[in-house]
């Protein structure tokens, strides 16, 4: 119980310092923070519940074979992430390659579900879903460098500089391509006719 307590109270970059000291327990403790987090961003840049697993896990695997090369001045999260971006960016060419996409199944529908909201009435509530699933099917269709830092910034509620971070690019350029994916969003639901144009 007192090992449990305390893992709560241990700092990333504390349990990042133990890990390249090698000590992999310490970097378990890493990936039982994070598994969760690592595995929806994947399964919302891919759109495969299957795939989200395996990519999330190699994104591990990369990242501890990585930690000698981790700038500890750094925060952890954020490399963390680029280090999934990148692995989902992986994906995506291969899926290119071999002619086969899919923005997603029954099952990663089901897994990509929000907290519902309170609603007054059943038909209010399949309306919520509904608009959800637009938001959710819109974000997918996003070219994947405009996907990610919507990703990032909303579903991770990491902060632009993060997102700059995470993805190696400038704040300038994190903020630009935001807005741009934004824009992009803003667009496609509204083809779809979606009726809440005052998307943050």
């Amino acid at each position: 119980m007192l090992e449990v307590t305390s893992a709560r109270v241990l700092t990333d970059e504390l349990l990042v310092g133990r890990a390249r000291s090698g000590h992999a327990a310490d970097f378990d403790l890493l990936v039982q923070r994070y598994a969760d987090r690592v595995y929806r961003f994947c399964l919302r840049h891919l759109g495969d519940a299957e795939a989200a697993e395996d990519v999330a896990q190699t994104a591990f695997v990369e990242a501890f074979a990585s930690l000698p090369r981790f700038d500890s001045r750094k925060p952890f999260g954020p490399w963390l992430f680029g280090i999934a971006a990148n692995q989902c960016r992986l994906w995506h060419r291969r899926r290119r390659r071999s002619r086969w996409w899919s923005i997603g199944s029954e099952d990663s529908e089901e897994r990509l579900e929000a907290v519902p909201d309170e609603a007054h009435s059943p038909e209010e509530a399949l309306e919520d879903e509904d608009r959800r699933r637009q938001v959710r099917r819109a974000v997918a269709g996003l070219p994947v460098r405009y996907r990610e830092v919507i990703l990032l910034r909303y579903l991770q509620g990491m902060s632009t500089r993060e997102v700059a971070e995470a993805l190696g690019l400038k704040p300038e350029a994190a903020a630009k391509r935001l807005t741009r994916g934004l824009q992009m969003l803003r667009d496609r639901l509204g083809e779809l006719g979606f009726a809440g144009g005052d998307l943050a």
